[in-house]
């Protein structure tokens, strides 16, 4: 009886997990509800704002007509009031059903300018005393490098001794002017810059070397978008678009970086991982994430500023995105939606890209599926670049796949079981969860970080305290909490738990019959074993029907008749059930 049990209870599990194979397949009914939601408030109306018909545009592929005559001349949208914004969501939408972009392109590029508000430096570089001259503007000037790499000499109008005389800065007046310098022992040059206002240095991602006696050139190269003054959030829009088109943006970066803390609004770390692939985007996008993202003073909604984040971690091993998902889905409405068409839009593009067919110009050209590789732009070289295919998001499409680096080549480690990472955890080739930082036991940890919060000394404006202890000065911050819908998918798990079991007992005798024909190793087409249980009358030897045979009438003697006890089974049956119902009180 008690294999019987058993069995039982393994029938009642199949059916339950039958009947949850459902969920697996939830995403993509969500998903399919959210497209019909956004088809039907489009069908026979388009919005009327660039932004969402360029969302609506880049998700169903729908509005795109609408969409163009909102544009001056296809130069810039919308029209009478041209902004750099609206004008690179419609060359990101445009572009993705195959409509020519050109001049919207050359729009934005005629936006360019030279952003004011950074310092930039020159550093030459080279071991033991050395005399270089620097050569601009038709003039040349020389100047000496000492044994401890500081820099004497005068050398010019543009330059003057910066950081205690180990850098040159370069005058705000001659950053369109290229310097030409050569030295008497091997060097290297690059340059550096900074926020006028800030303290910390960034070095540029280009350094020149030459022998002695020959020469390196350097130049500031760094632009912003602007119509009057430098446009951050217009900067990163645009920046993206020209990036997706293969255009070379590495001049639009240092803006973009040093002014990223004082544009913390508009998300600019989303935009600046889908450029560059630089680790620590991607770790300060996984650090805002609580369930969903929502940037602390944002002008968008939480739905906007996760589509943003999602669309930046696309194709990223990130279990930040099926929480995510979870937490829309979860937050849906009745028709299937998120706030409207410019989120719902912008999350289905995020969370599901669908490969639409050009509308003219002929079909469009996807990178993968001619197996190339989306890439960041930084991550291909210019010749490698291939402009005539597309790719999802500001990626570009490249002939060679970069090579992904290892925790140990990133200059990290994987943290064991019992350890946590004090800094950034990245992927990298050899494992999903590289630490950039260093693994503390789990003695160390706090009893707030062990809830999965952090210790500071005060909170951020988008945090609230936790009750949980962080030790001495410090309190527990975590994210403040927006409510979500209750769920009560338990209820419905409980009440069909009680039907199979009622059903169980319904049909036991039926199960009895299904065990012993399992424990007798029952096959299709007969009995394998010939050996009569006990109790049971003997199995027909034969498949084929008989004919019948009349025997003589004889008396029969009827059965004695007795009270059948509860068996074992049905009393461990009732027990459940009456667990069961203390349970749904």
């Amino acid at each position: 009886m008690k294999k019987e049990g058993f069995i039982i209870i393994f029938i009642v599990g199949l059916f339950i997990s039958l009947l949850t194979i459902p969920i697996v397949f939830a995403q993509d009914e969500n998903i399919d509800k959210a497209y019909s939601c956004l088809e039907s408030k489009v069908k026979n109306n388009c919005p009327k704002s660039v932004e969402e018909q360029a969302f609506t545009v880049l998700s169903i592929g729908k509005c795109s007509s609408e969409l163009k005559d909102k544009g001056e001349d296809n130069e810039c949208w919308p029209a009478g009031v041209c902004r750099l914004k609206d004008t690179a969501l419609a060359i990101l939408a445009l572009n993705k059903i195959g409509k020519d972009t050109e001049n919207a392109e050359n729009w934005l590029l005629e936006q360019k300018k030279i952003p004011k508000d950074l310092v930039w430096y020159l550093e030459i570089d080279s071991n033991g005393e050395t005399e270089c001259k620097i050569s601009y503007n038709g003039k040349e000037k020389t100047i000496s490098i000492g044994e401890d790499k500081k820099i004497s000499g005068f050398p010019g109008a543009c330059l003057s001794l910066a950081q205690d005389d180990y850098w040159l800065k370069i005058d705000k007046d001659c950053y369109d002017v290229n310097f030409t310098i050569s030295c008497n022992r091997d060097f290297k040059t690059t340059l550096l810059y900074k926020k006028t206002t800030g303290s910390t240095i960034y070095v540029s991602s280009r350094t020149n070397t030459a022998a002695a006696e020959g020469s390196t050139e350097e130049k500031v190269n760094s632009f912003c978008f602007g119509q009057t003054s430098c446009d951050y959030e217009g900067s990163l829009w645009a920046t993206l678009a020209l990036s997706n088109r293969g255009y070379d943006i590495a001049s639009f970066l240092p803006y973009l970086i040093a002014m990223e803390d004082e544009n913390e609004k508009y998300f600019p770390s989303a935009f600046l991982f889908i450029i560059t692939d630089y680790d620590e985007y991607f770790s300060k996008i996984i650090d805002k994430a609580n369930n969903y993202w929502k940037i602390t003073d944002s002008p968008y909604s939480l739905y906007y500023d996760t589509a943003l984040a999602l669309l930046a971690l696309y194709g990223t091993p990130s279990e930040q995105i099926e929480t995510a998902k979870e937490y829309l889905f979860s937050v849906q409405d009745e028709e299937g939606c998120w706030n409207g068409i410019r989120d719902t839009a912008f999350l289905l593009y995020a969370l599901n890209p669908k490969k639409t067919l050009a509308i003219e110009g002929g079909d469009i050209d996807y990178c993968d599926d001619y197996g190339y590789y989306c890439v960041s732009p930084l991550e291909c070289s210019m010749e490698d670049k291939l402009d005539n295919f597309y790719c999802y998001g500001g990626k570009v499409c490249c002939k060679t796949q970069p090579k992904e680096e290892t925790c140990y080549e990133k200059g990290g480690v994987e943290c064991g079981e019992d350890q946590k990472c004090t800094g950034a955890i990245v992927p990298a080739s050899d494992t999903d969860k590289c630490c950039k930082g260093s693994c503390i036991t789990k003695e160390e940890i706090t009893e707030c970080e062990e809830e999965g919060f952090e210790c500071r000394y005060d909170c951020f404006a988008d945090e609230e305290k936790k009750e949980f202890n962080c030790g001495a000065d410090k309190v527990c911050c975590g994210k403040k909490l927006v409510e979500e819908k209750k769920s009560y998918w338990w209820i419905w798990l409980l009440i069909i738990l009680i039907i199979l079991v009622i059903l169980a007992i319904i049909f036991r005798n039926q199960l009895r019959i299904w065990i012993f024909r399992f424990k007798n190793k029952f096959r299709k087409g007969g009995v394998v074993s010939t050996t009569r249980p006990r109790g049971f009358p003997p199995f027909p030897q034969e498949t084929k029907p008989r004919s019948r045979m009349i025997l003589p009438a004889r008396p029969v003697q009827r059965p004695s008749l007795r009270r059948v006890g509860i068996s074992k089974t049905d009393k461990e049956l009732d027990e459940t059930l009456k667990k069961l119902r203390e349970i749904s009180k």
